[in-house]
């Protein structure tokens, strides 16, 4: 019988324990990223979310303070009395007619510049009384923009309009999404995985604050599809002094700003009442060339800004 000897082979890992270790500490961290991104995209989405749901909320509430002043004077009307309540201050004048529900239409446009192809969303005017008349684009024509189905016979007359004379919380959206138009590739990210659905995790953009975010959030299509539809839809017409006040909770360095912070300080410039539109214009395509993103949202350096602002309602005017 013959007998055959084979060579001795070392366990790796008994052989070195100081790689094994490594390995295994690669693993920890692999891990604990891949928990931090999930966590991360999940507060994002809970943060768009809380943010819709308080728009919306916020403009309900609103209407029940009218429906219910509106009834209380009926009832007066008809020597009905009513239990003694806190005067409701909410509501509309005597007579008046009950407050429905505003809401902002919007839509993707594309700007048709030959240097700049970027996307944007628009916001339309919606009739105040049901009308055969389709929704009005506020952007006016020297963007160069084009809405789905709109076209420039449908905005007012930039060498004549001022900005005092148009609806602000609409202007003010207008300016912010304008600013915030660099980063809605960055917003506007389909799931990692192929076949989305509602259950799939979220996906972490970093841009859970900025007002796009927000607005997408009530758009019909999935992520990662949204800039490529035509549709329009409508969200709740929530003030923008509600997104400013979460804005400047965001840390910035005091040389930055971001852009409902930007629309901020213009609207409260002393001649912002008596700007032509098509200077506005002027000054929202030259913030929009400043706009930078690290990653978290579109900010502006705070000299350029300030300067192009100055060069806007100062200098333009003068010369």
């Amino acid at each position: 019988m013959k007998f055959t000897f084979k060579p001795f082979k070392d366990d790796v890992d008994s052989r070195n324990p100081g790689q094994r270790r490594r390995e295994q500490v690669r693993r920890a961290q692999k891990t604990h990223r891949e928990r931090k991104e999930a966590y991360t995209a999940s507060l994002e989405s809970e943060v768009v979310q809380l943010r819709a749901n308080e728009a919306r909320l916020s403009q309900e509430a609103k209407t029940l303070y009218s429906e219910v002043t509106f009834l209380k004077i009926l009832l007066a009307e008809n020597g009905i009395a009513i239990p003694e309540r806190p005067e409701v201050t909410h509501g509309g004048e005597r007579g008046g007619n009950i407050v429905k529900e505003k809401t902002i239409a919007l839509t993707i446009g594309q700007e048709n510049k030959r240097k700049n192809r970027r996307k944007q969303i628009y916001v339309q005017q919606m009739p105040r009384e049901p009308s055969s008349n389709p929704p009005q684009l506020i952007t006016p024509p020297l963007s160069g923009s084009t809405g789905s189905g709109y076209t420039s016979s449908t905005f007012p007359d930039s060498s004549t309009t001022c900005m005092g004379s148009l609806d602000p919380e609409i202007v003010g959206m207008d300016f912010v999404l304008t600013l915030e138009s660099p980063c809605l590739p960055h917003i506007d990210v389909a799931s990692p995985n192929s076949s989305s659905s509602d259950t799939d995790p979220p996906t972490s953009t970093g841009h859970a604050l900025t007002v796009s975010a927000c607005l997408f959030h009530h758009h019909p299509s999935p992520p990662g599809q949204r800039q490529l539809s035509s549709a329009t839809w409508e969200v709740p017409h929530a003030s923008i002094d509600q997104l400013l006040a979460l804005s400047g909770s965001v840390p910035l360095q005091d040389s930055e700003v971001t852009p409902v912070q930007a629309w901020d300080y213009v609207r409260r410039q002393e001649q912002f009442t008596g700007l032509e539109a098509g200077r506005w214009e002027s000054l929202k395509l030259s913030l929009t060339s400043l706009v930078q993103c690290h990653g978290f949202g579109g900010v502006i350096e705070r000299s350029a800004f300030e300067n192009a602002v100055f060069e806007a309602f100062v200098v333009g005017r003068v010369f």
